[in-house]
């Protein structure tokens, strides 16, 4: 066992009432049944946004021999019941986002101690890295986005005294979110770029049920974007652009995929642009990939956008693509080789792009299967989980 190291001051500094002896940090002397490595994922979600579907992916094709894998995580929603679905073994908690209360420490240390985890991979939580941390276990972070800027001198000393002793190493899912972890603060050295993989074996054969389901024929043009409704994926400015691919093509549609607290602000948007008629709130679906199957052009309108799992999911079912020139999506598309690139804001730009691809099947066509190469060579969920279990085992045999 590693001699204790005494944080209980700094803990102090944070609100953090921990009691005398708690702030130590403890190396456990050894692992669970049969070696196996235990892993502890901690999201902060109720709702499957980027850090639930990154999970999703990385789950099914873990090395099972190697790794036993247990999720904490809100009660209570769509998250915590797709996981049981699956047979993954869930904790729910109190407390979310950032949350750092005694309260919520306490309950994740309980989780740590019962499983005798020896790895916490945090999506968010400063509370389930602190956990991670008072019991003696490594700790990784996996960043799913851009920071909010506002990175400030002591801000940044803050989160570099945070980072070091807290967290053992952090992924960034792209080399855009490496830059931002730096310009906010983080070492360099801490940060591994791992990029968001997907299951490419959900993609071979996906049969569309889309235009089934809406009662579209073939000759319907279908607009989709596939994100949470929040103000970061830039829907405002994707109504207005298909406002005006409406006076081109007026019988399109665009299938909105996703739930969040925008929904109502943006079904009032489209009623006061008279285009109620032709946009579908499908809401959260578990069945995104055969919605996408029927999409004819696919669209990522954010304004900050770590890498986008939507996009590539759309990408690998060789769907054209028009996203903004934004965060991680540059190193995913590359601009008329494989997809389209607007700056995020332009809803002209926007506008002309998807016209431009509802208008010329063959360059759509060709700028899809350009895409759908650059998944399967790239981003397949196969080499994130391989790299991923390599840094786990990298950090455990590091003092």
């Amino acid at each position: 066992m590693v001699q204790p190291q005494n944080c209980d001051g700094l803990l102090d500094v944070f609100g953090l009432n921990v009691g005398p002896g708690m702030g130590q940090l403890y190396r456990k002397s050894g692992r669970g049944e049969a070696n196996m490595i235990k892993v502890l994922h901690i999201l902060t979600d109720t709702n499957i946004g980027g850090a639930g579907r990154y999970l999703f992916n990385l789950l099914p094709q873990r090395d099972k021999s190697s790794f036993d894998v247990i999720v904490a995580c809100p009660g209570g929603g769509e998250l915590e019941r797709q996981l049981r679905k699956q047979g993954i073994k869930v904790y729910t908690f109190e407390g979310g986002e950032s949350s750092a209360n005694f309260k919520h420490i306490k309950q994740l240390r309980q989780i740590i101690s019962r499983e005798n985890i020896d790895i916490v991979h945090t999506h968010a939580s400063l509370a389930g890295r602190i956990a991670g941390k008072l019991s003696g276990c490594k700790v990784v972070m996996t960043r799913h986005g851009l920071g909010k800027g506002g990175n400030g001198l002591i801000k940044r000393i803050i989160t570099r005294i945070i980072s070091n002793l807290f967290t053992d190493r952090i992924i960034a899912i792209s080399r855009a979110v490496k830059i931002d972890l730096i310009d906010s603060g983080v070492p360099a050295h801490m940060i591994t770029t791992i990029y968001n993989g997907i299951d490419l074996s959900k993609f071979a054969d996906v049969k569309g049920t889309l235009r089934k389901e809406l009662g579209l024929s073939l000759d319907t043009p279908i607009v989709g974007i596939v994100a949470r409704l929040v103000p970061e994926k830039g829907y405002e400015y994707a109504i207005n652009a298909f406002y005006h691919v409406l006076k081109v093509f007026p019988s399109a549609r665009l299938a909105i995929v996703g739930d969040g607290p925008l929904k109502e602000a943006l079904e009032k948007m489209c009623v006061t642009l008279g285009i109620r008629e032709n946009v579908d709130f499908l809401g959260y679906r578990a069945d995104v990939e055969s919605l996408e199957a029927d999409f004819n052009v696919f669209v990522l309108p954010s304004i900050s956008e770590g890498l986008g799992l939507a996009l590539l999911e759309a990408m690998a079912l060789g769907k054209p693509a028009v996203a903004t020139e934004t965060g991680g999506i540059p190193e995913i598309i590359k601009h008329r080789a494989n997809g389209i690139l607007v700056p995020h804001g332009n809803e002209k730009l926007l506008a002309d792009a998807i016209v431009e691809l509802q208008s010329n099947r063959e360059q759509a066509k060709a700028l899809g299967l350009a895409g759908q190469k650059t998944v399967y060579e790239k981003f397949s969920s196969a080499a994130m989980i391989e790299k991923t279990e390599k840094l786990y085992m990298e950090i455990l045999k590091e003092n």
